[in-house]
Parts: structure tokens; sequence; C-alpha cells
């Protein structure tokens, strides 16, 4: 990214930190898979160029254009978010008595800044892969990715050699241009 797309990198967090994880990890009952901790450990987000606004009341973020590194304006979220989103998921879950509609083992990883749409990892599933859903509001989420490492490593292909796709169901393929990823 550093070479093919510099402004989407310096958009990228600071890798999260021991203390990071261990919230993380407390939250999901030990239970992260390791390609999450070692994206976790090189970025923690691709929020670093987003501000705050003071608004009456309160704040509003205002997301950076180079924050979404993925399609469709979507960021990769933080170790802090992914577990507040998750908490807020299991609250509307509660909320409307249905306990499809977010599971204790989703781990929500990509999503708008500004909606509940988005990827989650299934940390709970059979074999040594943890497949990535996709997930948007008023709908079940649905098989996306085999597993977390599968759309890293189609990102990294397709900005490193500026074809391909992580996104291939989506149709939507990365390159790195003007400095940013941009997705067609």
């Amino acid at each position: 990214m550093e070479e093919n797309a510099p402004l989407s990198a310096e958009a990228l967090n600071p890798p999260a930190g021991d203390e990071d994880i261990a919230q993380l990890r407390a939250v999901f009952d030990d239970d992260i898979p390791d390609v999450l901790e070692t994206w976790l450990r090189m970025n923690n987000g691709s929020t670093a160029k987003d501000r705050r606004e003071s608004i009456p009341g309160g704040f509003r973020v205002v997301n950076h254009p180079d924050s979404t590194i993925f399609p469709f304006g979507k960021v990769f979220l933080s170790s802090q978010e992914m577990a507040a989103h998750r908490a807020d998921y299991l609250h509307i879950a509660a909320d409307i008595g249905d306990e499809d509609y977010w599971k204790p083992s989703w781990i929500p990883v990509i999503e708008m800044p500004d909606a509940p749409y988005g990827f989650l990892l299934e940390i709970k599933s059979e074999g040594e892969s943890f497949p990535v859903l996709s997930f948007a509001e008023g709908s079940y989420p649905r098989p996306y990715a085999p597993s977390l490492a599968h759309v890293l490593d189609a990102l990294f292909s397709a900005i490193s050699h500026g074809a391909g796709s992580a996104f291939s169901l989506s149709g939507a393929a990365a390159t790195g241009a003007d400095g940013r990823i941009t997705w067609t």
C-alpha cells in the first residue's frame, strides 16, 4: 500500500497493542483467529484520517475518503470498534427477540462508517477456516468469502498488481490510483 496507494496507507491507524488485543480477546472469550490478530497488529483500523466535529449535544465523525480501503465506502474497524459494534448488534438482536440477527460468535471487521453494512468473521465455524459473511441492515448475514485471509490476500494482490478483486461477488476490483485505493 505504501508504494501503490500511499494516501490510503496513511489512513491506517497504528498497530493494536497488547492491551487492545487483550481487551478484544476478553470480549470473545479468548477466541480471535490468528489472521485477525496479525492484521490488527499491523494496523488497528483504517480511519486515522477521520476527524471528530462538534455538534450540539455531542460530536459526529467526519470520514476521510482515504479511510475507505474497501469497496462501497467500507472501512476496516479497529479492535475497539469491533467490540462496540458487536455489543450494539447483540443488543438489537435481544431487543427484537431474534437471536439469528446477530450471534455472539460474529466479529464485525469491515463496515460502512455510518450504516450497518459490511463483513463479519464467523469465529465458531467448523474446521480451520473462519468464513467471512456479508451483512446488511434488514437481512441476515450470508456467506461471502472462505476466510479473512482470502479477503486480505486478494486485496493485497489487487493493490500490488493492479488487478484482481478482493470482492469478486460484488464485482469490484481494487487498484492503486492517484495515491489511494480505488474500487471499480
